[in-house]
């Protein structure tokens, strides 16, 4: 009984520090957007939405149609994650047109934002 409720305790504290893992916006997050969403979001072929992945700067302008993109330490209430899930009310999930990004992904994103969304 005791060492089922060490393996128990370990896998809750393993758990927890891996959610409390960072989240670099350079490393892990950027490489994300231009494999996945710089064919439409770039500054060079003016996005329908108005919103521009290029660099952190952009992203964080937050000058979609739809006001801030990223809501630092609200992830889940981001428009760009609810965009990933396909959860908003007007338009369509993105990436448009393309695979959805893996569930893993969009944790990390949003875990990305939970944390502040730095540029880091």
């Amino acid at each position: 009984m005791r060492t089922m409720m060490l393996l128990l305790l370990t896998a809750a504290i393993l758990s927890a520090q891996e959610k409390e893992t960072k989240v670099s916006f350079s490393k892990d997050v950027m490489p994300v957007f231009v494999k996945k969403c710089l064919n439409c979001h770039n500054t060079e072929d003016e996005s329908p939405s108005g919103l521009y992945l290029d660099n952190y700067k952009e992203l964080m302008r937050g000058d979609s149609r739809h006001g801030p993109v990223v809501l630092p330490r609200k992830g889940a209430e981001s428009v760009l994650v609810k965009k990933l899930l396909g959860t908003t009310d007007f338009g369509r999930p993105m990436p448009r047109g393309r695979k959805p990004l893996e569930p893993e992904t969009i944790e990390m994103i949003t875990r990305w934002i939970d944390q502040g969304a730095k540029n880091n």
